[in-house]
């Protein structure tokens, strides 16, 4: 056994505050004797008390040295920081103050100086640092790594994600090496003692959908149901409401990846085996999947399977739970609505080893599941459940649903549409007391009732607007004809003229400057008349006159014409 170091040492790092000094020198002695509490299967609450009661003693022994010494004394901050530090060892550390806070549900640590919670009401506020550096955050984690959880798990380099579930009941997902800084997620469960009545004072559901939910998972003939929904939407906790309903005799066994239903621990069912994913160690061997969880689970005779989080292979081990008498079976499923979530499940259906073939996926769907039920997170911060589908049946390849619910003015689902009157999932409701009826007649908008109280008072309905055609430009009058303009009448044998263009406007033209008057014009001596060529004269015989003296040799015999007055013979 070790013991406990001389609170001396802490003086031995004037880089960090008393406090820290004094946790990490006795840091081995504190870890022995909660590993040993823990071998004795002490409470978490006795776990806690005799920490701190470690501590205090410390911190007393080293205020007393300190001051003998003459050297500073832990203030009340300081204290309060050692006695963090110690109650950390149990799951928290610097984080226990933050996790003892009702209004938080996330904490997001993005190095260890930048704190980010994420309150109830929607708000974001930045917290003090939880660690002096990097090395001492990714400390706290690797410790809570190795005692949180059912298993221990490796958090350095060669492992550098972690996801595990804290004493204290919240889950913690953590990364180093692949980020730029070692960072946290902490999803802390404000509703561990769930029930229908807590969900009715939030708002999240309303008394039809209490009765309708209490009479699918109580017994003789429960129906298998998923729940449907984003992340932080209110799945884990809608589906610990719907535990709590089930009888406690009944025996659970619940397939998590990170152990978050608590239904032992919280006192929601006792009689709950809790099966937790293992990652594989340093050698790559070890690993166990949820698919190998579920198929475990079907050999441990439960009378009930219930997955936290589907999103493998592990669905067709989940519908065979639910195909062989597991009736009442319970999961949880990531997808954007009812109708998604079926196509969710066929596509993880595809990541089992022994995959199936899509078509036969889809039958069993329709043959084993009974209802989907929808949660989100509305606008104003409310988780709701907006709405319920009923799986009918399948046909030409596809699973028939029907809406039964759906979401109504405030987004919170209301009563739209009746069950399948002889559907198998009104009758399993039956069987447990429910009454159809009860749910009163379906959600109509209120356009649709006043139509209708209308048309039961005889009045005429409104008729709908007649749409008014388009309006068509008007058509162009035609213009006048413009008179023709007279023309002087064409001498006798003269061709036909074309009739003159109509005048144009001629733009007004800038005056111009007075200029010396031009000379008079030279009159010009009209031209000479010139000769008429023989060609444009009326056809006529030249009189020939015989030459006394005869055809001459030069001429040929031929005789000659006599001269134009332009020199040129005349053409015959």
């Amino acid at each position: 056994m070790t013991t406990a170091p001389s609170s001396q040492s802490a003086a031995a790092a004037p880089d960090v505050s008393p406090a820290v000094a004094l946790f990490r020198s006795h840091h081995e002695f504190l870890l022995d004797r909660f590993l040993d509490m823990e071998r004795q299967n002490l409470p978490p609450d006795e776990i806690d008390r005799q920490l701190v009661e470690f501590g205090e003693r410390i911190a007393r022994e080293y205020n007393t040295s300190a001051l003998i010494s003459g050297s500073p004394q832990l203030d009340g901050e300081g204290l309060r920081e050692f006695i963090g530090n110690v109650r950390g060892l149990m799951g928290g550390g610097a984080l226990a103050p933050l996790l003892d806070r009702h209004d938080v549900e996330n904490i997001h640590i993005l190095g260890h100086d930048n704190v980010v919670l994420s309150l109830a009401n929607g708000e974001r506020i930045l917290a003090a640092p939880v660690a002096t550096s990097e090395e001492e955050l990714v400390m706290m984690i690797r410790h809570l790594a190795a005692t949180a959880g059912h298993t221990s798990r490796r958090f350095d380099t060669a492992s550098p994600i972690l996801d595990l579930r804290l004493a204290s009941g919240h889950r913690l997902f953590a990364v180093t090496a692949v980020a730029e800084r070692t960072s946290v997620v902490i999803r802390r469960h404000r509703l561990l003692q769930a029930s229908m009545a807590a969900l009715a004072e939030k708002g999240t559901v309303t008394p039809p959908i209490i009765e309708v939910l209490r009479a699918a998972v109580r017994p003789p003939n429960p129906a298998n149901l998923l729940v449907v929904g984003g992340t932080g939407a209110g799945k884990t906790t809608l589906l610990r409401s719907l535990i709590a309903e089930v009888p406690q005799q009944e025996l659970l066994v619940t397939i998590e990846d990170t152990l978050e239903l608590h239904l032992r621990s919280s006192g929601l069912h006792p009689r709950t085996l809790a099966l937790e994913t293992r990652t594989a160690n340093t050698e790559g061997t070890g690993e166990i999947a949820m698919y190998d969880l579920a198929k475990a689970a079907l050999r441990m005779s439960p009378d009930r399977v219930i997955v936290g989080e589907v999103r493998g292979g592990e669905v067709m081990q989940l519908l065979q739970a639910m195909g062989i008498g597991n009736d009442g079976s319970l999961g949880t499923i990531h997808a954007g609505s009812t109708r998604a979530a079926i196509n969710k499940m066929l596509i993880y259906a595809q990541r089992s080893p022994d995959a199936p073939t899509p078509d036969s996926v889809l039958r069993e769907i329709a043959e084993v599941l009974h209802l989907l039920v929808y949660i989100k997170k509305l606008p104003d911060g409310r988780r709701a459940i907006t709405s319920i589908r009923e799986v009918t049946g399948y046909e030409d390849g596809a699973v028939l649903t029907s809406e039964v619910f759906g979401p109504g003015p405030d987004g919170v689902a209301v009563y739209t549409r009746p069950f399948k009157p002889d559907g198998e999932v009104l009758a399993r409701l039956r069987d447990s007391g429910f009454d159809p009826a009860s749910l009163g007649e379906p959600y109509l908008p209120e356009e649709v009732r006043r139509d209708r109280a209308r048309r039961a008072a005889g009045a005429p309905a409104p008729q709908p607007p007649v749409p008014r055609p388009p309006q068509q430009p008007p058509a162009r009058q035609p213009q006048p004809a413009r008179p023709a303009r007279s023309q002087p009448p064409a001498p006798a044998g003269a061709p036909p003229q074309r009739p003159y263009p109509a005048p144009r406007a001629v733009p007004p033209q800038p005056a111009r400057r007075p200029t010396a008057p031009a000379p008079p014009p030279v009159a010009q001596q009209p031209p000479a008349p010139r000769s008429a060529h023989p060609a444009d004269l009326p056809p006529q015989e030249f009189p020939r006159s015989p030459s006394p003296a005869g055809p001459t040799p030069a001429s040929g015999g031929a005789t000659s014409r006599p001269p134009t007055p332009s020199g040129r013979e005349a053409t015959p």
